[in-house]
């Protein structure tokens, strides 16, 4: 069960209903610590990462929208947010272009917030003091680049995972740089969740995600390859009538599925000259 937030850029934002653990948890604990007072200043932190948690998925989306990938809708939960594509570019281009749009966003925010207090802070001999919420500014700095950092580690199928598989595609088969990238990302799983045991709990549940999305996705696209190569071709290709352009030789098509306004996805038995 999940409940719709908000509309940003035309793509629905939803919080998961176990989201909410986390915020109830932090502020029961910070009361029974700290006071009233901290527990809501806690509170409210959470809220502003988990909207650069935002801003970091819809960096995702917009860029698979300029490679024509629509995104279903972006989702909150207590280890982090996950924009749901379309489809995943079988283009390593394309691919890491959408992989790195997400911790850009993460490096923007960060520069905005340093400069910003930079400038607030220029008459002062860059004492930052006497600028309001600036503890809390300058921890959502930190944390932003914490973000980039941790989400560009290789944990496939993280950004920065993604970003592997793109560089190993460029230069292997897609499956093959699927199960490098994966297997990695495993072992990337199994270090955080030693690391979970001792430091944080939570890097635990990310490591068991992490894990499990890894073989998934693995899974997915061996299921696919096994079905043979998947195409995207140009419309004059819709045709029954035309299977291959001159000189490719016959393409059987065992799936298609159209496109509207665009060009439609084929499953081909043959490689023609323009792959995926």
């Amino acid at each position: 069960m999940k409940w719709k937030l908000a509309n940003l850029a035309g793509i629905d934002v939803y919080v998961h209903w176990s989201f909410w653990i986390l915020p109830g948890w932090m502020l029961m604990s910070a009361m029974s610590s700290s006071g009233v007072v901290a527990a809501v200043s806690t509170v409210a932190f959470l809220f502003a990462v988990f909207g650069c948690v935002v801003l970091h998925e819809l960096g995702h989306a917009l860029a698979a929208r300029q490679f024509g990938i629509g995104t279903r809708d972006i989702t909150l939960y207590p280890i982090g947010g996950v924009a749901s594509l379309n489809e995943i570019p079988r283009s390593p281009v394309k691919e890491l272009v959408i992989a790195l749009a997400g911790p850009a966003v993460n490096v923007v925010i960060a520069g905005a917030i340093l400069g910003g207090s930079l400038l607030a802070g220029a008459g002062y001999q860059l004492s930052f003091s006497h600028v309001p919420g600036w503890n809390f500014l300058i921890e959502l700095m930190f944390v932003n680049i914490g973000l980039v950092v941790f989400n560009l580690l290789p944990a496939f199928p993280m950004d920065g995972g993604r970003v592997l598989r793109s560089f190993l595609a460029m230069q292997l088969p897609y499956e093959r740089a699927t199960t490098i990238a994966a297997r990695v990302g495993k072992g990337m799983a199994v270090v955080l969740g030693l690391l979970g045991l001792f430091y944080s709990g939570s890097l635990v549940l990310v490591a068991m995600f992490v894990y499990l999305a890894a073989q998934a996705e693995l899974s997915a696209v061996r299921s696919a390859v096994s079905q043979g190569p998947i195409y995207v071709v140009p419309p004059q290709w819709s045709s029954p009538d035309v299977s291959a352009p001159p000189g490719e030789g016959i393409v059987w098509l065992s799936d298609v599925t159209s496109r509207p306004g665009g060009p439609f996805v084929i499953r081909v038995t043959t490689r023609p000259s323009q792959p995926w």
